[in-house]
């Protein structure tokens, strides 16, 4: 547990120094600005791919220690499935008015993804504050 404790440590004053030269190192132009802008995306990188590698491991431990915990987990890849199918049913290719005028406009396609992944969030940013309210109703009524 000390060790975990330590490296959480780590990766918070890593994280602290480079935000600070992102924000307080000066000139943003040349190549010490677009090096500073790399060492900070790479450290997000990092972070990113550590953190889904780390989910990923820690759900397969937990499947394979408490097989029942399998059945809440294909109820939970059910429901995403059915959220981004019905986004993707009701997204939209066409352009905005904006993309025309791109020098390299994108595939509708690529609009019908990315309206797919917005309505997605809002979508699951909708049930996130019901479940919010919700939970806080129940609470209260079972706190009476």
């Amino acid at each position: 547990m000390k060790k975990l404790k330590l490296l959480t440590y780590i990766i918070m004053v890593i994280s602290a120094v480079l935000v600070g030269v992102f924000l307080f190192g000066g000139e943003t132009k040349g190549a010490v600005g677009e090096a500073r802008i790399n060492l900070s995306l790479i450290w997000a990188y990092i972070l990113l791919g550590s953190a889904v590698v780390l989910a990923l491991v820690f759900t397969v431990f937990n499947t394979v220690s408490n097989p029942k915990s399998l059945k809440k987990m294909a109820i939970n890849i059910g429901f995403f499935v059915v959220v981004f199918g019905v986004s993707y049913l009701l997204a939209s290719s066409a352009h905005t008015s904006v993309t025309p005028t791109l020098p390299n406009p994108p595939s509708a396609a690529a609009m019908k993804l990315t309206d797919t992944g917005l309505k997605a969030v809002y979508f699951l940013f909708a049930g996130s504050l019901l479940a919010i309210i919700f939970g806080a109703v129940l609470a209260a009524i079972r706190n009476r």
